[in-house]
């Protein structure tokens, strides 16, 4: 373990109760929200705010752990949020820097497979990619692993850290090995990157996957990459997921439609992909089993970015085979649900894009976020559905009617509870946190939360709400 994180990790000796790995399990469900400058804990039956912890500024992902910790990645602070949600009232457990390394702006994090006994929590620093010239390696930039195996010696404390390429970053999971697959958005050397941390404290890079080995190669204009887009193309890969069936990890090129399938779990990894129609979004998912991963993309659509969609099409919907892979489908994603044919083109939903997608435990519906792209500042930007679709045959996704929830923009997150009965979508206009009957398609309930909700979690005796590996479960089949 290097130095800086051994004094670190002694130093959070001081703050971390004995009593937090023996804790017990929630008698209620609790939800765990982040918006601006707070964390908010609820009780999910009747709304009521249980606990508030501040945060300074803005705040990305929140995870939960099997024993009820949700990790907040706390942006601006540098730092990680850990509250103890099955803890009445919940409780703040510790702030840990995010880096020893110098690294900035925590942003993404994951809970990978448990790897010989070992739990991780893995959180990606963003760095700032406008610091760091073209084709120089960034010095905040960086993964960093904590060690998240109840009674284990350095439970909830820093073990080892890695420098990465061009932020911003995401990670994907292999199912057989204990191996991350990293995207570098603002990098052509290192497009994605294979990190193998067997041994926690000395996480290493084994093969970097080049612009190159997508096509772009420069021995042409359109095949020249250039991370901003102007004096090329863009692969800018934003999206991750896992297949069960393969375990291959799927990343997402946005700027390209390209989506790349890497075995990490092979002693040499290999890359596959195959292209798409459509470009943007910020996600990639697999259906329960694994056999198709699902990505939503921003455009074809009728208004913005290239446009080439119909009326009322805020961007598409491809599935991916994943034994190919190979594509499997591509379908349009209409804002009002099937069958609109209005214009968007004056109203603040025009700016509608897809988000992040999440599918029912039984795989045959899948929950699709809209959130709303950039937009120039002063312009007014909301949307108000949450899209549906019938995947019961991947390879004919047909969409179905849209649910509608709160007001809310950017990209928008949303997490079903660990029995798969209700989903939770923040509101971030509305300050509000929609609650929907998974089963019955419906809003159940909605209730107020802190201002700017973004990322939520939850926890309670059915488990937490996000899986602790990767890859879905086929239906039916046990987390």
């Amino acid at each position: 373990m290097p130095a800086r994180l051994r004094c670190a990790a002694a130093a959070l000796l001081l703050v971390l109760p004995a009593a937090t790995a023996a804790a017990q399990p929630a008698a209620r469900t609790v939800a765990a929200v982040s918006g601006r400058d707070a964390l908010a804990v609820h009780d999910l039956a009747t709304g009521q705010e249980l606990a508030r912890f501040p945060i300074a500024g803005a705040s990305s992902d929140v995870q939960v752990t099997r024993e009820g910790i949700a990790a907040l990645a706390s942006t601006a602070a540098g730092q990680i949020l850990l509250v103890d949600l099955a803890a009445d009232p919940p409780r703040e457990v510790a702030r840990l820097p995010a880096s020893s390394l110098g690294a900035t702006r925590p942003v993404h994090a994951y809970l990978p497979p448990e790897a010989g006994g070992r739990r991780l929590l893995v959180v990606l620093n963003d760095g700032e990619e406008a610091r760091t010239p073209p084709g120089e390696d960034p010095a905040d930039s960086s993964m960093l692993l904590i060690d998240a195996t109840p009674g284990s010696a350095a439970y909830l404390r820093p073990l080892g850290e890695l420098r990465l390429g061009r932020g911003h970053h995401k990670a994907g999971f292999s199912i057989r090995r204990a191996r991350a697959v990293v995207s570098n958005i603002g990098d052509c050397a290192r497009v994605l990157t294979v990190v193998d941390y067997a041994d926690p404290a000395e996480p290493r890079a084994v093969r970097h996957f080049s612009a190159a080995e997508f096509g772009f190669d420069g021995s042409a204009p359109d095949r020249i990459c250039d991370p901003t887009g102007r004096a090329g193309v863009a692969l800018a890969p934003h999206g991750v997921g896992t297949s069960a069936a393969t375990g291959a990890v799927f990343h997402f090129l946005t700027g390209t439609g390209q989506v790349a399938a890497v075995d990490a779990g092979a002693d040499e990894p290999t890359l596959r992909w195959v292209r798409t129609s459509g470009t943007g979004g910020n996600a990639a998912k697999d259906l329960p089993g694994g056999a198709f991963m699902v990505v939503p993309q921003r455009s074809p659509r009728e208004w913005g970015l290239r446009g080439g969609g119909g009326l009322c099409q805020v961007g598409q919907l491809a599935v991916v085979e994943a034994s190919g892979p190979a594509l499997a489908a591509e379908v349009p994603i209409l804002y009002d649900g099937p069958g609109c044919t209005r214009s968007l083109a004056d109203g603040p939903e025009r700016f509608a894009s897809p988000t992040y997608p999440v599918a029912a435990p039984d795989g045959r519906t899948l929950f699709l976020q809209l959130g709303t792209l950039p937009a120039p500042r002063g312009t007014a930007v909301e949307s108000r559905w949450l899209a549906v679709f019938d995947v019961s045959d991947p390879r004919r996704p047909a969409q179905l009617p849209s649910i509608a929830v709160g007001a809310g923009n950017a990209g928008r997150d949303q997490a079903m509870t660990g029995d798969g009965r209700l989903l939770l979508v923040p509101n971030a206009l509305d300050d509000t946190v929609s609650v929907v009957d998974v089963a019955g398609r419906r809003v159940a309930a909605t209730f107020q939360t802190v201002p700017g909700p973004y990322r939520l979690g939850t926890f309670g005796p059915e488990g937490p709400s996000k899986p602790v590996g990767p890859a879905a479960p086929a239906p039916g089949g046990a987390r």
